[in-house]
């Protein structure tokens, strides 16, 4: 008999139930050493970037590899000097397929999620694969 892939999830449905809404900051002023211990502690590979509650930028663990590691530059440097300050956002609307689109147009793992103009969450490629992955499981345990 042969045995069916389950359909994980639909392409074409809306990031919405997928976010990160819990998205963890750092001020621009810290160093890329307390930053990369605050994504230890919290189990995660990028930040948010604020300066006075405004989100300024983004830092990711490819920033802190390819900017201040690969460089030989110290970990003290504050992260606004590495930070990424271009943020990639898309509307909390936005289907999966539109942002695995402009994930891969862009180049990046990491979406900043906006909702009426403002930011509410984020969404990785971690993310995506993790639901696929929950679901898969799901599927498998019913079997």
């Amino acid at each position: 008999m042969e045995r069916s892939i389950p359909k994980v999830y639909d392409l074409n449905m809306p990031i919405r139930s997928m976010i990160t809404k819990r998205v963890i900051g750092v001020d621009k002023n810290s160093s890329v050493q307390e930053s990369a211990e605050k994504m230890v502690e919290f189990e995660v590979s990028s930040l948010v970037v604020v300066d006075e509650g405004d989100i300024v930028g983004f830092l990711t663990d490819g920033d802190i590899k390819k900017r201040v590691v690969a460089k030989g530059l110290s970990s003290d440097i504050p992260v606004k000097e590495v930070m990424s300050r271009n943020l990639i956002t898309a509307d909390i609307g936005t289907t999966v397929r539109d942002v695995l689109d402009l994930m891969a147009e862009q180049n990046v793992k990491h979406v900043m999620v906006e909702e009426e103009g403002d930011i509410v969450g984020m969404l990785t490629f971690g993310d995506l694969i993790h639901i696929d992955k929950q679901k898969v499981e799901t599927h498998i345990s019913r079997e």
